[in-house]
């Protein structure tokens, strides 16, 4: 009979995963509709702004989920981290794209 050694009794947070887990959705969108709209020469259907729309929300519940996760005591902060790091990313890449005009 195996025993599992535990060194330690945290966990990571579920916000800060749901966080990580958001903002790669994000950032996959957004980069599956830019090369759509490439390989379309720019003519695609207005539901590809819904998309971006849809992105920026996605990004700013991540920052918060990311926020709340990293409040929780005495647990792992990893995904939170990345999560927000990502969704600050994903954001700041929304915002270059409305930017620029693309």
């Amino acid at each position: 009979m195996k025993k599992r050694i535990v060194y330690s009794d945290k966990e990571h947070t579920q916000k800060g995963i749901f966080s990580f887990i958001l903002s790669v959705i994000v950032l996959l969108s957004l980069i599956l509709s830019i090369l759509i709209s490439y390989w379309k020469k720019g003519q695609t259907p207005a539901s590809f702004g819904a998309v971006g729309f849809l992105c920026t929300l996605f990004s700013g519940v991540g920052i918060v989920l990311a926020l709340f996760g990293r409040q929780e005591p005495e647990k792992f902060y990893l995904f939170a981290n990345i999560g927000l790091i990502l969704n600050i990313f994903d954001l700041l890449f929304i915002s270059t794209i409305l930017y620029a005009g693309i």
